[in-house]
């Protein structure tokens, strides 16, 4: 197995509107941390199966501008366009990039589609380059239950997942983290772009193990942390400190379980990319989408063992559960991925996230597709 890393800068110019929260109504004017595109690069020796993961510090993509990426390096790379999958952290202090989002003060800066775009396919083309002789190992593990909470108060048993990967002198290339946490330790009041808790996260990952560390939200969609944002107009001496505190000890918690990763030894695939339509109907964002249909794209790789599956929204914690336990394999969640398309609530009840669905037959479709035969 070959492997490689990557990452370019995606801050976009300031003055900017953040997305995330509705009760953010003015643009931010500083940068707190800078926002970034990291890469996975993997191949089967020369000229073998490759994929190629790119994740941004953003809300969420919608497809036109996840479609591009995607199009853009796998060009770059000589790759089929199933075997890049684009991602998300979901930071909540970054730009909008999903469509539409305008409509509801969120307005994606002029031009950035296209700085979004190059910096992607930048950190691919290093990623591949960079890419050496390595080894693969995964875990899976509990995560310390203080660290985040289920704010709808459902049954919860928070999980990480990671794949270490190592050079064949036994040097730490990377660690791709799995992780299911809302990044709002910083609340609407914290008028700064930063990747919130995820860049502490890496920043102090790569200090505990080296090489280069990227972060793959999982199934966050009714998970946030134990230090939900304040909204006391104390940011800088109180949301920026708990998302730095909230990052490091989570990379604690990953580092402390990365001599028990397991080798793996099985072939890189492309197993599925399937696309499908989901009944729309029913709910505020259906409303907004203003159709009864709503195409979905479902991509699934084996990193010689482990699945890499995509899941294409804020998918609640049962749902990722529900997909897990469909499958007899260890799985890695790529939260969404390749696109924004609402949050997946399961159980369906009543709340903010259901009305920012695609409604219950939409979720339904999605989770019926990644847990059947």
């Amino acid at each position: 197995m070959l492997a490689g890393f990557g990452r370019a800068l995606i801050t976009p110019e300031t003055p900017v509107m953040l997305a995330g929260f509705g009760a953010r109504h003015e643009q931010a004017s500083s940068v707190h941390d800078d926002l970034e595109v990291r890469t996975l690069y993997l191949a089967e020796g020369d000229g073998g199966t490759a994929v190629c993961l790119v994740v941004c510090d953003l809300l969420g993509m919608s497809a036109s501008f996840a479609t591009p990426i995607r199009d853009h390096v796998a060009a770059d790379l000589g790759l089929p366009v199933e075997a890049v999958l684009t991602a998300s952290t979901h930071t909540h202090s970054g730009p909008s990039c999903i469509a539409g989002s305008e409509a509801i003060g969120w307005p994606t800066p002029p031009g950035y589609r296209d700085v979004l775009v190059a910096a992607c396919r930048a950190a691919a083309s290093a990623a591949r380059q960079a890419a050496a002789p390595a080894t693969l190992a995964y875990r899976r593990a509990p995560l310390p239950g203080d660290l985040s909470i289920n704010r709808r108060g459902l049954p919860y048993a928070p999980w990480m997942a990671m794949l270490d990967v190592t050079s064949e002198a036994g040097r730490r290339i990377g660690t791709l983290a799995n992780l299911a946490i809302h990044p709002v330790a910083l609340g609407p009041e914290c008028l700064a772009v930063s990747a919130d808790w995820v860049n502490p996260f890496r920043t102090s990952l790569e200090a505990m193990l080296g090489g280069s560390a990227l972060m793959l939200s999982g199934a966050l969609g009714d998970v946030n942390p134990r230090h939900v944002h304040r909204q006391d107009n104390d940011c800088g001496a109180d949301g920026f400190a708990e998302a730095e505190e909230l990052g490091r000890e989570l990379a604690q918690a990953v580092a402390g379980e990365v001599t028990a990763a397991k080798r793996v030894d099985g072939t890189l695939e492309v197993l599925r990319c399937e696309a499908l339509d989901g009944p729309v109907g029913g709910t505020l964002l259906a409303q907004m989408a203003g159709a009864e249909r709503m195409p979905v794209e479902l991509v699934e790789w084996s990193l010689g063992g482990p699945r890499v599956v995509s899941v294409p929204g804020e998918a609640f914690h049962a749902f990722g559960k529900a997909v897990e336990a469909a499958r007899d394999v260890p799985i890695l969640l790529a939260g969404l991925a390749p696109v924004w398309l609402g949050y997946l609530p399961v159980p369906f009840g009543q709340g903010y996230e259901e009305s920012m669905s695609y409604g219950e037959p939409f979720v339904t479709t999605v989770l019926s597709a990644l847990t059947g035969p």
